[in-house]
């Protein structure tokens, strides 16, 4: 079965995914050859689309990269943590917890969980300078290979595998740290779901533009501003950041019900909500809060990736 899977990585190409889908819905477009006639294509949009040769656009060292790790098939495997999942406390439980590789672990999340997740809700590293962020994977490419898959130029090549071997925290390497773990969380959404992703000022203008790639700039909720602590310290040589942010991302805003919460106060508790609004506010909220309670302290079933 691995040995499968790695044989099909070999073709995977970063646009793999995307090209199914035209050769789903539109072949017609495909010569015999494979190639795609993009103008043929323009003709189904006619009327229906306005088509742009230029625009405004998110572009960093290692993208097309970073959407072809989205696209190759994990060769990993699920094992039970059999000494956790024995404990009293755990093993009657309904939850599972998997260890591991994130990106290995959402692709094996898809294979069972595709678009049936209703809310997900992501802490990834901020890329401060200081909380140990860098970026490091476990593929191997020669440039060459990569190359050749990318279409680009040895040079380019050399410059991406450089980036992801000697462990940096620049900026292109969080954005495709984060770039292949976004697309795969996105599938794992069902068409109204949401996703909440925290962030901070270092990084927050880049995830933003790359929300925007991955979910489409029209599927923006609100970005959220939290305050981490009441006030700076009395050290601070500078402006005391006393916020971070929270953003929310719809898989389809169309289709997304909204948010319903409650403001507390140490007086009161207020609905997000204006009164006049026709939401029967009770009714969803105690929906909301039987449909997710929260799983009891130490209960899950431990998996690891091998």
């Amino acid at each position: 079965m691995i040995k499968d899977i790695s044989a099909a990585n070999e073709s995977i190409t970063p646009n793999a995914k995307e090209l199914s889908v035209l050769r789903e819905h539109f072949p017609a477009c495909f010569a015999a050859d494979g190639s795609f006639d993009i103008e043929r294509f323009k003709e189904y949009l006619t009327d229906k689309v306005a088509v742009t040769n230029e625009g405004y656009e998110l572009r960093f060292l290692g993208k097309n990269y970073a959407r072809l790790l989205a696209s190759l098939d994990t060769t990993t495997v699920i094992v039970p943590d059999e000494e956790h999942n024995s404990k009293p406390e755990n093993v009657n439980s309904q939850n599972i917890y998997i260890s591991g590789d994130n990106l290995d672990g959402l692709k094996h999340l898809l294979k069972s969980y595709s678009k049936k997740v209703k809310c997900i809700y992501i802490d990834p590293p901020y890329n401060t300078g200081s909380d140990g962020f860098v970026y490091n994977d476990s593929f191997h490419f020669t440039p060459e290979e990569l190359a050749d898959k990318l279409s680009i130029s040895e040079e380019q090549a050399k410059r991406i595998l450089d980036l992801t071997k000697r462990g940096s925290a620049s900026h292109s390497a969080w954005l495709m740290f984060m770039y292949p773990r976004l697309l795969l969380a996105r599938d794992l959404l069902t068409d109204d779901g949401v996703i909440f992703i925290s962030i901070d000022d270092n990084e927050q203008s880049n995830l933003s533009l790359l929300c925007n790639d991955v979910f489409g700039e029209e599927n923006f909720v609100a970005l959220l501003t939290w305050e981490k602590k009441k006030k700076g310290s009395y050290l601070a040589n500078d402006i005391t950041n006393i916020k971070e942010y929270v953003f929310a991302y719809a898989r389809n805003k169309a289709l997304f019900n909204g948010l319903i919460g409650e403001v507390n106060t140490e007086e009161e508790t207020y609905p997000c909500v204006n009164a006049s609004n026709s939401r029967d506010i009770r009714t969803q909220t105690s929906h909301t809060q039987k449909s997710h309670e929260a799983p009891k302290v130490g209960q899950k079933r431990n998996k690891k990736i091998a």
